[in-house]
């Protein structure tokens, strides 16, 4: 079975103060189509960074300094910005770590959700509307149709979990990336959202990388495990 995701000595570094900070250290893995790859190790060991390399979401002082990155056979590291914004939300996903910062608390739910559905899928206002009350639904969300016109400052951790869920599979991705979906949450809820992501992956058969620091979220929801330590695996 071809690999949905390879990454081939990846090397990420970030500048301070004119000096080059060395991250990710020639980081390779592969994912493929319906496998979860779990990532763990200790806090700043270069987890997150690997994702948001591989999603090219670095910010101005981060850059990849060496290394492939392919999704279905495309190198992405040739890609531009706008080509990039193109794969990013449909082709690949992300689930990033607290929800509360990754949505934008001056729009609704719904908005947030359509803008997804319209962009990359060419839907109508209406039929984003509809699919979004149904990616709601999906993932366990009760009064969809309240919630889609409701602020994220108004629903707990973990609904907006559920909402960033929903927003990630919402164009059906051949990889989805979980960057400690659960940190926030308590252990109820938590073991609510695992649940959620493993089904939602086995049902669409969608590759997944799941970053934690937490052994038993990777014995539950993963088929690999792979461990990182000063950016290195």
């Amino acid at each position: 079975m071809a690999n949905v995701l390879d990454v081939t000595r990846l090397t990420t570094q970030f500048t301070k103060k004119g000096t080059a900070l060395t991250v990710v250290d020639e980081l390779s893995l592969h994912v493929k189509k319906g496998e979860s790859l779990g990532i763990v190790g200790e806090s700043g060991c270069g987890k997150s960074v690997a994702s948001l390399s591989i999603m090219q979401l670095l910010g101005q002082n981060g850059r990849i300094q060496q290394g492939s990155v392919r999704l279905n056979g495309r190198d992405l590291l040739a890609l531009s910005q706008k080509e990039m914004q193109r794969i990013r939300g449909k082709e690949m996903a992300m689930i990033f770590q607290e929800p509360m910062t990754s949505l934008n608390p001056v729009l609704t739910i719904g908005k947030q959700m359509s803008e997804v559905l319209e962009k990359h899928e060419g839907h109508s206002k209406q039929q984003a509307r509809q699919k979004v009350i149904e990616l709601l639904t999906l993932v366990g969300i009760p009064r969809a149709t309240e919630i889609f016109a409701e602020y994220p400052h108004r629903l707990s951790g973990g609904m907006r979990q559920r909402v960033m869920i929903a927003m990630a599979i919402a164009c059906n991705p051949t990889l989805l990336i979980a960057d400690e979906p659960t940190t926030a949450l308590d252990v109820t809820i938590q073991a609510q959202i695992l649940d959620l992501i493993t089904k939602i992956r086995k049902e669409l058969g969608m590759a997944m990388i799941m970053i934690t620091h937490d052994l038993g979220v990777v014995a539950e929801t993963c088929d690999r495990v792979m461990v990182m330590y000063a950016g290195q695996v």
